[in-house]
């Protein structure tokens, strides 16, 4: 398993990073991102706690990217995205039957394999 993840660590997060910090735009463009990423109807009362949500997690992108080439930071911000990605995919799946959540099934998704793949990350570190 080691060898799996010395070959794909940094793809995994430049790819995974990338694809995180796209949610940033509903930090600098909420009503955008709200409409035509997430494809649900725009609620001005909740602009704040998107462009929140939305540096939060842009930001948990930029460091992911970050730290496919600086090594010291790997355990910190896998950490930490494990379990940020761990319960976005509980937070989908578990509303699944409304159709708001339709607008996460794409970054769910992706979620999912980047919190398998943290695990196994882990994993290989325990073994060492």
């Amino acid at each position: 398993m080691q060898k799996l993840i010395d070959a794909t660590i940094k793809p995994v997060l430049i790819i995974g990073g990338l694809g995180t910090a796209l949610a940033g735009a509903d930090a600098f463009f909420p009503r955008f991102a709200v409409e035509n990423i997430q494809g649900l109807e725009w609620v001005q009362e909740y602009t704040i706690f998107v462009q929140h949500w939305g540096i939060m997690v842009g930001l948990m992108g930029v460091f992911m990217v970050a730290a496919a080439f600086i090594e010291s930071w790997r355990l910190p911000i896998i950490l930490y995205g494990l379990l940020e990605k761990a319960f976005m995919v509980y937070l989908v799946v578990t509303n699944a039957s409304y159709p708001y959540a339709e607008g996460f099934y794409i970054p769910a998704t992706m979620d999912s394999f980047l919190t398998v793949y943290s695990i196994l990350y882990l994993i290989s570190l325990r073994k060492n």
